[in-house]
Order: C-alpha cells, then sequence, then structure tokens
C-alpha cells in the first residue's frame, strides 16, 4: 500500500502478506547496523551515578609494563594481551592467587561456562536454499570457530587460573518470529535452557535476538551478541548484563545522517550509471525491512536528524516485506515506483539476499542509480545484478589478506590444517570483545565486575580490521568508525582470490559522526564528492 505521511515524505510500506518469509537476520545485525549508518558514529556517554567516571579519551601508547603474560609473552609498551591484536586488554604479568571461587552463576574456581543456541527454524532452511552455506556460514561452522578460539584464547588471556567451557544447544526459538517480537515462550523457554546449563554468559550471534537477550538478562546472564538497532536505553536497562558489537539507534541516526547530509547530499549523483541520473542533483532513497519495527523507528531516526541538522528530506522511505512468496514481486514494483520518481540514490539498509532481487529488477527496466550497501564480504556482494553493483559504495573496513586477519590467525593456531566458517570475523569479534572483558573484570568475575571491566577497555589501537574501538561509561558497544568503499567487478579479492572486490574511497580515511573520538578518525566531508573509482563514472 502507498501514500504520504504528514511532513510530505514519500512512504511505501509492503506488508507481510503470508507465511513464506524469509529470515531477515542472515548475518548478525552488527552487519545490517552498518548498512542504515553507512559510517558507524558514536554518541557521547552520559556518566552513570552508580558506576562512576570513566574517561573515553583518545588512544595513546600505554605505560609500560614488566613481567611476562600467563602465555609466555613478554609484556613492553604497546602491546597487547593478544600480541599481534590492536584490540584488547594491554599486556599484564601472569596473575598469582586465590580467585574467590565460585563468585556469580557459571563460575568455579575452574570455569566461566558460555552457551551458544543453535535456532533451527523453517526461515533459517530458506536461506540456505537462496544462499549457500558456503557464503553465509553454518552454525556447526559457527561453534568450531568458537572452540578454536576458546582454545586460543584460553591460553592468552589471564582467567586467573579458569578457562571458559562452551555449551551449545538446540533452542526451540526461531529468530524471525522473536525479531517480530513473537515467540516469547519459546525465547524464555531458551534462556531457562541456557541458565540449566550453567551459563554464566551466551555468545548466539546468528541465533541472538533482542528478545532472547532480555531473557538472558532477567536469568542474570550476560550476552554479547550482535543485537541492533536498540535505544541506548535498552542496554542501560538490562544492565549489567547485555553487551554488543553493534551500535543503537541514536548512534545510527547519527552516523547515516552525517554521511548522507555532508557527503552526499546536494551534488550529482556522478555515480549513477545513466547519463541523466548522473547530471542530475542527488534523490536519495532509503530501503529496509519492515520488521522488526524497530528497524522503522531508526530509519526514523535517520530521516529526522537529515531533516533537522541538514534540511534533506528523502525522497522515499520503503520498508518491504520479507516474503519470500511476494519479494520479487515487490523488488520490481519497488524499482518502477523509485525510476519514476527520479531516485538517483538508494540507501539499502537491507538483509543480504533482497537485494539480488532489486538489483536484478532494476536492470529490467534499465534503471542504474546508485546503491549504497554494506560491506559484509565479497562473496555477497558477487551476487548482486553486477551491472548495477558497477555503481555501488557500501560502508564497512577494507579487507586485508585473509591470513593477515586476527580471525583466521587464531583459528589456524588451534586448527592449522582447516578453515573457519566464512563469517568468522563476526564470531571473532564478540569473543575478543568477551575476553577481554573478561580478564578486566578480575578475579572476583560477577556480572558487574565483568560491566566495569567492559568499560574500562582501552581504545583500539590505529589500523584494526574493525576499525575504532572506543569504550568509557555506558559505552555497550565500542564500534565507532568506518571506511567507505566501491565496489570494483574486476578487482581480485585479497580474501577469496575470485574477481569482485570493495576498494577504498578517500584513501582509506575512517570516518565518524562526532570528530575527535580517536586517532585518525573524521567526519565525512562536507559537500564535497567522494573520490571512488577514480572518481569518474564507472562503465554501465
Amino acid at each position: 500500500m502507498t501514500g504520504s505521511d504528514r511532513d510530505g515524505t514519500l512512504r511505501l510500506l509492503l506488508e507481510p502478506p503470508g507465511p513464506r518469509r524469509v529470515a531477515a537476520r542472515y548475518l548478525p545485525v552488527a552487519a545490517l547496523v552498518i548498512a542504515f549508518a553507512a559510517i558507524v558514529a558514536t554518541m557521547p556517554s552520559k556518566i552513570s551515578s552508580s558506576q562512576g567516571n570513566v574517561p573515553t579519551g583518545q588512544w595513546s601508547a600505554p605505560p609500560a609494563a614488566k613481567g611476562v603474560t600467563v602465555a609466555g609473552v613478554k609484556c613492553k609498551p604497546g602491546v597487547r594481551q593478544l600480541p599481534f591484536s590492536h584490540y584488547g586488554p594491554m599486556c599484564t604479568p601472569a596473575w598469582q592467587g586465590n580467585n574467590g571461587g565460585a563468585t556469580a552463576p557459571g563460575v568455579t574456581a575452574k570455569t566461566i561456562t558460555i552457551t551458544y543456541r543453535s535456532a533451527i527454524s523453517p526461515s533459517e532452511q530458506e536461506l540456505y536454499s537462496l544462499v549457500a552455506p558456503s557464503v553465509v556460514g553454518t552454525n556447526a561452522g559457527t561453534i568450531q570457530a568458537m572452540r578454536a578460539y576458546i582454545k586460543v584464547f584460553n591460553k592468552y588471556f589471564d582467567l586467573y587460573g579458569r578457562h571458559v567451557v562452551l555449551k551449545p544447544f538446540n533452542g526451540k526459538g526461531d529468530f524471525l518470529n522473536e525479531d517480530e517480537n513473537n515467540g516469547a515462550p519459546q525465547a524464555q523457554a531458551d534462556a531457562a535452557t541456557a541458565k540449566s546449563l550453567g551459563a554464566f554468559a551466551d555468545i548466539s550471534l546468528l541465533s541472538s535476538t533482542a528478545l532472547y537477550d532480555k531473557y538472558l538478562a532477567d536469568n542474570k546472564i550476560i550476552s554479547i551478541n550482535p543485537v541492533g538497532l536498540v535505544n541506548n536505553s535498552w542496554f542501560e536497562k538490562y544492565a549489567p548484563y547485555a553487551y554488543s558489537t553493534s551500535a543503537d539507534c541514536e548512534t545510527l541516526a547519527a552516523g547515516g545522517a552525517s554521511f548522507l547530509g555532508r557527503a552526499m547530499a546536494g551534488m550529482p549523483a556522478i555515480y549513477a550509471g545513466s547519463a541523466t541520473l548522473r547530471s542530475s542533483l542527488r534523490k536519495i532513497a532509503i530501503l529496509y525491512p519492515a520488521t522488526p519495527p524497530t528497524y522503522a523507528a531508526c530509519v526514523q531516526g535517520i530521516a529526522s536528524d537529515l531533516e533537522n541538522l541538514y534540511h534533506v528530506k528523502p525522497a522515499a522511505i520503503i520498508g518491504y516485506a520479507i516474503d519470500l512468496g511476494t519479494l520479487t514481486q515487490q523488488a520490481q514494483t519497488t524499482m518502477e515506483h523509485l525510476k519514476a520518481d527520479g531516485v538517483t540514490t538508494i540507501l539499502c539498509g537491507c538483509d543480504p539476499v533482497s537485494p539480488v532481487l532489486m538489483t536484478d529488477a532494476a536492470a529490467n527496466i534499465g534503471y542504474y542509480p546508485e546503491w549504497f550497501w554494506f560491506d559484509i564480504g565479497d562473496a555477497f556482494a558477487r551476487l548482486m545484478n553486477q551491472s548495477e553493483w558497477a555503481h555501488a559504495l557500501g560502508a564497512g573496513q577494507q579487507d586485508i589478506p585473509i591470513r593477515q586477519q586476527g580471525g583466521f590467525k587464531v583459528f589456524q593456531m588451534a586448527y592449522p590444517h582447516q578453515l573457519p566458517t566464512p563469517t568468522f570475523g563476526f564470531v571473532y569479534a564478540s569473543m575478543l570483545l568477551f575476553y577481554s572483558a573478561l580478564q578486566e573484570a578480575g578475579p572476583d568475575l560477577t556480572p558487574y565486575t565483568f560491566e566495569q571491566g567492559f568499560f574500562h577497555l582501552p581504545p583500539s589501537a590505529p589500523g584494526g580490521e574493525f576499525g575504532y574501538w572506543r569504550f568509557g561509561n555506558d559505552v555497550f558497544a565500542p564500534a565507532s568508525s568506518d571506511q567507505v568503499l566501491w565496489w570494483d567487478p574486476n578487482a581480485i579479492s585479497v580474501v577469496d582470490g575470485k574477481k569482485g572486490a570493495w576498494r577504498v574511497c578517500n584513501g582509506g580515511a575512517q570516518y565518524a559522526a562526532t570528530p575527535g573520538i580517536g586517532p585518525n578518525v573524521q567526519v565525512p566531508p562536507f559537500h564535497k564528492q567522494l573520490q571512488c573509482f577514480s572518481n569518474a563514472p564507472p562503465p554501465g
């Protein structure tokens, strides 16, 4: 159905008409957040009177440390506990003493128990019929990667005489239903299962949802999952139990509006694939999955910030239904509408599969706008219609050769003759964050000391594969910067050696919405075209 809201912004909402749905959350929501934000930004952290003042200042070389870590690494200035990483606590000499034994549920004198929920649902099975597991990964591959990181991190991080134990289980929940705020009994039952398994924390990644994490918090279980598109007040409400590698809605709105308002609006759409669109001032549309409802709230936040801060009004805000039976028709209708309306630029905060159908639909009618998506890997980008994707920009981090990536290195340390799941980077980020906070929490491990350890982690050093991570009081999700990328169909990927790869714009600059949050992190350029595609229109 179509219509106009009160401020005149065109709004098209395609409601799910039937039972056949494809999961909107094929990958951790961390990836979806990047899609909307374009540039993940930071918001000022308010200081909690109950937690004390923790500074969030710039990174600087840490003071010298003396001694040797539990893994035998010699401590010296600038060295982290995981010595080749840009992230995590600074190198700390091995601890000796009495850790206090069972300091919290899920903690004994020797173990810290974590759980992983495999939510095997019809939605996930439909996913694998559309996107091969070799691209998106599987629960089994995720569990194997977790075991690899546990094997290595148990050695390198100082857990004060303890080690982490993983207990995976098959859940009853369906993460699509939970994203729609349904399926509460099943999510509650799964959280109770995690408690019965003795979980101190749960890291369920693909199978995590805000609803499941809420019930984990009710059971006093920590979660470090890529729960996205919730307000920071949600994390505060469930503190000290909920954390994320993603971003909250306030951060999301500021980042998306900053990028669109500063670096794209009011200038010609020079990267579009047709001469008419290239000579037109940008007319921006935002596409997003209509469920869960929190997505719409975040998108409206972007639209509000765009209008109030940059005097830019999106030409269209389109929520589409994740419905396999109607998705092709929705894609066709949507592209016809955007073409007729003269939209030059599409910010696609989409699930990983729908753009495949949308780019096909656009190509079928000879419509070649600028696309802005998110970098969730070269393999996914190759699924798109390449005549369309030759005009695509994205947000993320430039890939480095796979054997130089921290997640790959650590996996190979555990299993030198095997390859990790394609989504190992998401697994690695959550596990690295969890172990870092465990070490900073100290031997008296409880959810409250874990929270303080999390808040007190040092910011990342420049050059890390996840961009800049900052910490401080009430910072429950540390990701703070991104690069702008462009898709080159002819480039050879440094990840898998295949044709088609993301390349950086503007020399690989790191961007955020707030200046001065970290080293070498900038705000997007104001009213200046991005230097992508050699700043010339790609072939169309």
